[in-house]
């Protein structure tokens, strides 16, 4: 007599990316995302066959997401919340200024608050004290101030430029 076959037990739902990747994830994990959970709940004749689509959610980023969402649910079976801590840190420490804000968005229409919240931190950490021309090209934003214009907020508000690290090029990639 054979021992029963454990992945036969395990649901699969399957994830349609926007760049139209189709992704077979464990139930457990896919559950992680808010969105594909609501997705379930909202139709009552869904069923697990269902081809979940995630318009807002690269293959890229989705891949990252699950190797993430597969650790954290490892780490919290096993009660190991400061090797989870150290895991966030290298996770978003590897990640690029692009592909960690790429990750916030897909993070943020997955509605996982866990990460979500681990990946804002990293970028508040990625821009503290730095200059104000940092932050515009760190997120795309550009300058709609005349010179004059933001001459007079410099100078009304001087005390905000004072102590910003200098301008790193490295720090922007």
């Amino acid at each position: 007599m054979s021992a029963p076959d454990t992945q036969s037990a395990v649901k699969m739902i399957t994830l349609r990316t926007a760049d139209d990747q189709l992704f077979d994830v464990d139930e457990t994990v896919a559950m992680e995302f808010a969105t594909v959970k609501s997705f379930f709940d909202e139709k009552s004749d869904a069923t697990v066959d269902a081809v979940v689509p995630l318009p807002n959610v690269a293959a890229d980023q989705l891949v990252k997401i699950i190797g993430y969402c597969k650790k954290h649910i490892d780490y919290k079976a096993k009660g190991l919340a400061e090797e989870a801590k150290k895991y966030d840190a290298d996770f978003v420490n590897e990640q690029s200024n692009e592909s960690l804000k790429e990750l916030i968005l897909a993070a943020n229409y997955l509605n996982i608050k866990d990460l979500l919240d681990v990946l804002d931190q990293n970028v508040a950490d990625r821009i503290q004290n730095k200059s104000v021309e940092y932050v515009r090209k760190f997120f795309g934003i550009e300058n709609d101030f005349t010179q004059e214009e933001e001459e007079r907020i410099r100078n009304d508000n001087a005390w905000a430029f004072e102590g910003v690290d200098p301008d790193d090029e490295d720090d922007m990639h």
